[in-house]
């Protein structure tokens, strides 16, 4: 996979669940989901959050993966909230409300566009709305898909942030572990922590070679 490097006990680059019998509906809506954020700057975390949520739960039901695959998508949209990040805490929940409900429209509002199932694009928005926090079984699978997918996918990007002086190292840093100590689902947390650590020792490389 030329994309991002995958580490050897992650699924593979837009891995289905073998032997696990999906509808022509959702085998019809996922390339066009692959074309929609094709051009999205963070296009692989949204691409492995789709990957994890079905690593942490091959049955997980049609709509919690077309969630996984979309829900940032909010930021592609212009006019959407904005966080200073180098001074407003990650966990910020007016912010991260914002941009989670935001996702949560514009989200089904795509998917009804393009002909998908009015019940899945009904179905997507509140495990948008909880991706950040979690607080459903559904929410805590996608926050733990969103997390570990962030932390194997970003290390370069919050190295960016403090290379810039978007904020600084110690902020970019709480970032990568606010992403990995978060996740309420049990499996995932364990993950989560493993690509924390992996994510910071990435960070730190990318820093020294300023």
């Amino acid at each position: 996979m030329e994309e991002i490097e995958i580490a050897a006990d992650a699924p593979a680059w837009r891995e289905l669940p073998s032997g696990r019998e999906l509808s022509p509906e959702f085998l019809e809506l996922r390339p066009r989901i692959y074309t929609w954020i094709e051009d999205y700057y963070d296009r692989d975390h949204l691409t492995r959050a789709g990957d994890w949520m079905l690593a942490l739960a091959p049955e997980a039901p049609e709509y919690l993966v077309v969630a996984a695959l979309l829900h940032d998508l909010e930021r592609k949209v212009p006019g959407g909230p904005w966080l200073e990040m180098a001074e407003v805490s990650w966990d910020d929940r007016d912010y991260n409300d914002a941009h989670t409900f935001r996702s949560a429209v514009v989200v089904p509002t795509w998917l009804t566009a393009y002909g998908a199932d009015p019940e899945l694009a009904a179905a997507v928005a509140q495990p948008i709305r909880e991706h950040e926090f979690g607080g459903s079984p559904d929410g805590d699978l996608m926050q733990a898909a969103d997390s570990i997918s962030f932390l194997e996918t970003n290390a370069g990007l919050v190295a960016g942030w403090a290379n810039s002086g978007k904020c600084s190292p110690e902020k970019a840093l709480e970032k990568l572990r606010w992403m990995g100590e978060r996740v309420r689902h049990p499996a995932g947390s364990r993950i989560a922590r493993r690509y924390m650590d992996r994510a910071i020792g990435q960070f730190e490389e990318l820093r020294m070679e300023r």
